[in-house]
């Protein structure tokens, strides 16, 4: 399923209408930002520094420049947000994002949580959502029981409009679904460290490691290859930001009583509720609570959808 929501505005104050941008964030290493002069030349990366309303530019964004200066920022199509370290404020991860990847493996263990967050996230941004189950060597061959565990435990999502592609980055098997999924979008990697998010952007793309070497020397701070976010263009087509590992996602500017609108499987059985604000939690009379004892709804979702609600004390603005 592909949606695409109304036109964001940066926070950034964009230039005039009709004036085209001047290059594109590919990322970010303390102060200095790299800009790929020309909106589709990634062959021409500069670093920039940046003032005034530039300061908020993230990776995948448009930007106007004056010199070697960012000086706007274009309105974005999405962003997409997670709570930062603290715990108290936005963190814009990367914007004009079409589809998010969500990388995992059988180690570090599978986290079916952290997806569920992830696609509510995915979901409230207007960005489509897709898994990529790494390191399918360390199963297929030796055990095929637990193969078909992890298939099990994944079959829930593709009814749902998100695929799973099954590959080894290592080998470079099953990459070829993944490049037709990249190919003519925008798409961002992300999920728990060690699943093996650089070592896919490896496999597609031949010389990425290079590239990062050498804009770690132009910013002066040393090679961080899991540390930054970053933009490559495929050369099948088609762009990938990768990102680094994370412990947990939390979720930014969704109120606990919204949380039910990003399952999608709830759609078709919440109109039948008998209150029309039903949080599908205590009250009587629930559709959903009932199509999750007919196995109509995944249970282990419907759990997922109660642990999310209880964690969300502050909504955000």
């Amino acid at each position: 399923m592909r949606h695409r929501p109304p036109p964001r505005s940066a926070k950034a104050v964009a230039r005039p209408e009709g004036t085209t941008p001047d290059g594109r964030v590919i990322t970010r290493k303390g102060p200095v930002i790299f800009v790929s002069r020309g909106v589709h030349r990634e062959e021409k990366i500069v670093p920039c520094s940046a003032r005034g309303p530039g300061k908020g530019a993230v990776v995948g964004d448009y930007v106007y420049l004056t010199g070697d200066v960012i000086t706007h920022v274009a309105p974005r199509r999405t962003e997409l947000i997670r709570v930062d370290a603290l715990g108290d404020r936005p963190q814009i991860i990367a914007a004009n994002v079409d589809v998010m990847f969500i990388v995992c493996a059988v180690e570090p263990p599978l986290r079916e949580g952290l997806i569920d967050r992830y696609l509510v996230a995915a979901h409230a941004s207007g960005i489509d959502a897709e898994i990529v189950f790494n390191k399918i060597d360390l199963f297929l061959d030796d055990d095929p029981e637990d193969a078909a565990d992890f298939k099990e435990r994944l079959a829930v999502y593709p009814p749902l409009g998100v695929p799973v592609h099954w590959c080894c980055a290592v080998e470079g098997r099953g990459l070829d679904t993944v490049r037709t999924a990249i190919d003519g979008r925008i798409g961002i990697f992300v999920g728990h460290s060690g699943t093996g998010k650089t070592s896919l952007l490896n496999a597609l793309i031949p010389g990425a490691g290079y590239r990062v070497q050498e804009l770690s020397e132009q910013s002066g701070r040393g090679r961080h290859t899991t540390t930054h976010t970053e933009l490559y263009a495929l050369p099948t087509g088609g762009e990938i930001i990768d990102s680094p590992g994370i412990r947990g996602f939390g979720l930014w500017a969704i109120a606990a009583d919204k949380v039910k609108d990003h399952f999608v499987e709830f759609a078709a059985f919440a109109t039948k509720c008998r209150f029309g604000d039903c949080a599908h939690d205590q009250e009587p009379n629930c559709a959903v609570k009932a199509a999750v004892e007919r196995e109509k709804i995944s249970p282990l979702r419907y759990e997922a959808y109660l642990r999310i609600r209880e964690s969300i004390d502050d909504p955000g603005p």
